[in-house]
């Protein structure tokens, strides 16, 4: 059955060509422009979003740990996530839109807590408000948004005018925030100190404040100013420091020679040496060496790379390196010390170019004929440090040069003077090693026990009683003696004074019975006389002999 309600009612009809645009659809088309300039709006309201990696999450809330420049809110943490490997933790930080022109690759991100350090205390605020980042925004380099927060603060800033250098050493002890020294005042600090990309040398930065930084010029000498330094020569004892501060932390001095005016004024980035010691920046900067290889074969115990090489006293050369080289065929061994010979020492060449191995060999070959010859020498009787000395020995053994595989001249040797003292002890201990100790002491416990039994004899006992008493009954004659002796001087003297007058008669008496004198011709007549009578009793007598009867007779005519 059909209802009629529905039988009256208008049917639409259609019209083919003909388009209506309802505006019903305008309210959409409204709402999704306004929603685009919305989204639009806020994006372009919206600053960047960064990634700063930390090792710590300490004091960081996502959420509520704000980003601060000059205590300024530029950004706040979102979220705080661990790396994947575990090795830290990595913030997720929206930052404001006027900050993004500076978050390039140089800009810094650290966290600010309290600390104590050499240079005083810091963050002492944050005990209350809690920890925030702190930023030092930089335009220079490209721009990212990942970065490595520092885990220290640095204490110079982007903003802060100065200039930057870096410094090249071999080794170095001096941390980040260590003073840098002119003159021992404090005119910046140490940036950063790192191994070279090749592990050759260390980097050091370090930045030095506006206006100082015009004095470092091209001919500027760094040195390492850490700790005490204690010479003793001499002058006497010596000793050198710098602030307070670099000898708790280290530091890093510089002087330029003569003035500030006399090389041009360094720019930023320019590389200098880091010397180890003032001493060492004053000296000539080597820059050509001629080496040389010296063979030993005593301990090199207390010598080590860096060592002088000296002629009397003088620095010719530095000892670069020491190898063991052993000779498995003939079973000898010795110690390979390779030296540099530095020419800007000493002036050998005018032009001071070294020259070729074959032509330093030809240098030091009529030397080496003279008696040039190398030994190691003692240069500190408390540390035991060795050095390496030049001298001339006429009576040494003749030798020649000789060359290594490389071509590197091998100067003659001799032994040091602590070698020479060892073999002559060890020769010495040799020679007793070979006398008969045990026979000696057999001997000497003998002639010991005799000794004793001869001592505590009866026999000596007796002897020494009848000695005593022998010089008890000389002791009166000795006392005669002495009486004996003090007369016998008494008459010493009265016979010298006796015989001084007999020399004087003797002497008037000869001058008396002389040829010359009275009596001396009278005695001579006499004697004349004398002779006559004795020549006529002789006649008288051989007559007498021939005519005994002439004693009866008489003498015939």
């Amino acid at each position: 059955m059909s209802d009629d309600r529905f039988d009256n009612l208008p049917e639409a009809e259609l019209e083919e060509g003909k388009s209506r645009f309802s505006i019903v659809w305008l309210l959409p088309l409204v709402a999704v422009l306004i929603g685009g300039w919305l989204v639009y709006k806020t994006l372009s309201e919206e600053g960047p979003t960064i990634t700063i990696e930390f090792a710590t999450a300490e004091g960081i809330v996502a959420q509520k740990t704000k980003v601060k420049y000059l205590d300024v809110e530029v950004g706040q943490v979102q979220e705080v996530d661990l790396k994947d490997d575990g090795s830290g933790v990595v913030l997720s930080i929206a930052m404001d839109k006027k900050i993004k022109p500076v978050l390039t690759e140089k800009t810094r991100f650290w966290v600010v807590r309290p600390r104590v350090g050499a240079g005083g205390v810091s963050g002492i605020g944050t005990l209350l408000s809690g920890a925030y980042i702190g930023i030092d925004p930089s335009k220079e380099g490209k721009t990212q948004k990942q970065f490595i927060g520092l885990e220290e603060p640095p204490n110079i800033f982007s903003r802060t005018p100065g200039t930057r250098f870096r410094l090249r050493s071999v080794e170095s002890e001096i941390p980040a925030g260590a003073p840098v020294l002119f003159r021992n005042v404090q005119v910046g600090e140490v940036t950063r100190s790192q191994l070279a990309t090749d592990h050759s040398h260390v980097e050091t930065e370090i930045f030095v404040l506006a206006p100082h930084d015009e004095y470092v010029r091209q001919n500027s000498r760094f040195w390492n100013a850490s700790g005490v330094n204690l010479k003793l020569s001499a002058a006497g004892l010596e000793l050198d420091t710098g602030s307070l501060v670099s000898i708790i932390t280290g530091g890093i001095a510089f002087d330029t020679p003569d003035s500030r005016n006399s090389a041009e004024r360094a720019p930023a980035d320019t590389e200098f040496t880091l010397f180890r010691s003032r001493q060492q920046s004053e000296e000539t900067e080597i820059t050509h060496a001629i080496p040389y290889i010296l063979e030993f074969q005593e301990s090199v115990r207390g010598l080590a790379p860096g060592a002088p090489v000296e002629f009397r006293g003088i620095r010719l050369g530095t000892v670069k390196k020491i190898e063991f080289n052993p000779q498995l065929e003939s079973g000898a061994s010795f110690i390979a010390v390779y030296i540099d010979l530095e020419p800007q020492r000493i002036p050998i060449y005018p032009d001071k170019s070294p020259p070729a191995s074959a032509g330093s060999a030809d240098l030091m070959a009529p030397w080496v004929q003279k008696g040039l010859r190398a030994r190691l020498q003692t240069g500190n009787l408390l540390t035991g440090a060795l050095f390496v000395e030049l001298d001339m020995h006429p009576d040494a053994e003749p030798a020649i040069i000789r060359f290594d595989e490389q071509n590197i001249p091998i100067l003659p040797t001799i032994p040091g003077q602590l070698a020479d003292i060892t073999e002559s002890v060890s020769r010495i201990l040799h020679k007793l090693e070979a006398l008969p100790i045990d026979e000696i002491g057999r001997n000497l416990e003998e002639t010991t026990a005799g000794a004793n039994q001869l001592i505590n004899s009866g026999e000596l006992k007796q002897t020494v009683a009848a000695l005593k008493a022998a010089a008890d009954k000389l002791a009166p004659l000795l006392d005669s003696v002495t009486r004996v002796s003090s007369e016998t001087e008494t008459l010493t003297r009265v016979s010298t004074a006796a015989m001084q007058k007999a020399d004087a008669t003797l002497s008037a008496l000869d001058s008396v019975a002389s040829g010359d004198g009275p009596l001396g011709s009278q005695m001579v007549r006499t004697l004349e006389e004398l002779r006559s009578a004795v020549r006529a009793i002789k006649i008288m007598a051989e007559y007498l002999e021939r005519h005994p009867e002439a004693l009866l007779k008489g003498k015939s005519r």
